[in-house]
């Protein structure tokens, strides 16, 4: 079914807010967890392995945030694209990237055939496929 250039704006417009809104929910489940997990850790007298486990469970969950936080980065270059007219459309070939790619990987600056592209074949040189 074919869009009008206005239906197809306001269709991306609705999966990077909604997806963005995600980011956030999970940013700050994530956030407000550790401290709980780690205010609880506090409470109770911990040797030298619980404190490891401890600051492992700490690291795991600063990743976590760093990647939520990641991804809430290239959300705002999304939003800032599709502000100034250019979301939607891939880097390297300049046609439009299909709403439904976009609603898989809201942020996605190429279309499947150029993302294949760059990353190259996604099997072994020499493999028989």
């Amino acid at each position: 079914m074919a869009r009008t250039p206005m239906e197809r704006q306001s269709a991306m417009k609705e999966v990077l807010f909604e997806e963005k809104r995600r980011l956030w929910a999970d940013l700050r489940m994530e956030l407000f967890r550790e401290q709980e997990k780690l205010n609880t850790q506090f409470e109770i007298p911990q040797d030298t392995g619980d404190m490891g486990m401890m600051d492992l469970l700490a690291d795991t969950g600063l990743a976590v945030s760093g990647i939520l936080r990641e991804k809430l980065s290239r959300m705002e270059e999304a939003v800032r694209k599709l502000e100034e007219g250019s979301y939607g459309i891939c880097e390297d070939c300049g046609e439009d990237i299909p709403v439904d790619r976009l609603r898989v990987e809201p942020f996605a600056i190429c279309c499947v055939k150029c993302q294949e592209k760059r990353e190259g074949p996604s099997y072994p040189p020499g493999a028989k496929i």
